[in-house]
Parts: structure tokens; C-alpha cells; sequence
């Protein structure tokens, strides 16, 4: 193991550089037409995510949310996501996940990263 600088943890969002998100799945009613999905995801954009400074990839049926800018999701996040998502008529049911490290999530919610070796050689992915 080694140490790295202030730099490249930095460059590689490690130690204090760590951002967290976390995974959400959401269920619909079945009969929604596509006018109401374009509309939910409308509204879940600009009044949870955007509102919150928070970044969001996935669809409708689920994704993954982490800050926009540099820090991490929260709890607060969480239980503010969650609570929108199951005021909405259109949702059956919210599952969200762990706060996990955003840019290693492979690597699990407790990941400190301040003496890790090669994270690619650890935890290596398809090209």
C-alpha cells in the first residue's frame, strides 16, 4: 500500500475527496400512459434533484443520485428523495439503497480509500 498525495486523491475522489450516492428504484402503476412518465421525471428532476443541487442518472423505473457539485449525498438526501417519490400518486413503491461511494461502488458504503493500492487492479471491470 501506498500513500498518495493531495493531487491525485483529489483527481481520483479518494479519502476527503470521497462523494457518496445512492442507488433508488422506484415501481409505477402499470397503466401510466408516456404523457405521465415524461411528467413525473420532469417534476422528480426539478423539484427533487436540481432544487437539491443533486445529480441524478438513471430513468423512470430507477437510478442513481450523488451531489452535482463536489461533496456527497446524505441521509437527509435520502430520506428527502424518499419522501417526495412516495407522495406521488404514480409511485407504488421506493427502495433506496446505502450511501456508497460514488466513483468505486463496487468497493461497498464503509470504502476508505487513504492507503488503498491500485483500485483497478482490485476491482477489475469489462471493457
Amino acid at each position: 500500500m501506498r500513500k498518495r498525495n493531495r493531487r491525485l486523491r483529489k483527481k481520483l475522489h479518494l479519502g476527503e475527496f470521497q462523494q457518496l450516492g445512492f442507488e433508488v428504484s422506484i415501481t409505477l402503476k402499470p397503466d401510466l400512459g408516456i404523457d405521465a412518465l415524461d411528467r413525473l421525471l420532469d417534476d422528480f428532476i426539478l423539484d427533487a434533484i436540481e432544487r437539491n443541487d443533486l445529480a441524478y442518472g438513471g430513468g423512470t423505473d430507477g437510478g442513481f443520485i450523488s451531489t452535482w457539485n463536489r461533496g456527497s449525498a446524505s441521509e437527509t438526501h435520502r430520506t428527502m428523495v424518499e419522501n417526495w417519490l412516495s407522495r406521488r400518486p404514480e409511485v407504488v413503491s421506493v427502495r433506496l439503497g446505502t450511501l456508497v461511494d460514488a466513483w468505486y461502488p463496487e468497493a461497498g458504503p464503509h470504502f476508505d480509500p487513504k492507503f488503498e493500492t491500485d483500485a483497478w487492479e482490485e476491482h477489475p471491470r469489462a471493457l
